[in-house]
């Protein structure tokens, strides 16, 4: 899970590096880095054409960070 964390954050830094305005948000607490999934601020970035990252995967043990994509897809 930490790595998908390592990986948004570096994702993160190099979009906005050319402009794209990213935001990161991990399935747990993580606010020295990241902000924490919240379902209603998701929707808030997108809408002011923010790009999000999804990361840390559900959270739980035993899931692929495929399940936590569908997840949020779903909702």
């Amino acid at each position: 899970m930490l790595a998908t964390v390592m990986n948004a954050i570096f994702l993160q830094a190099t979009m906005e590096s050319i402009g794209i305005p990213t935001r990161v948000q991990t399935a747990f607490r993580m606010s020295e880095v990241a902000e924490p999934y919240i379902r209603r601020r998701a929707i808030r970035h997108l809408e002011k054409g923010r790009v999000v990252i999804f990361a840390a995967g559900t959270g739980n043990p035993f899931f692929t960070t495929d399940t936590a994509a569908a997840l949020r897809c779903a909702e």
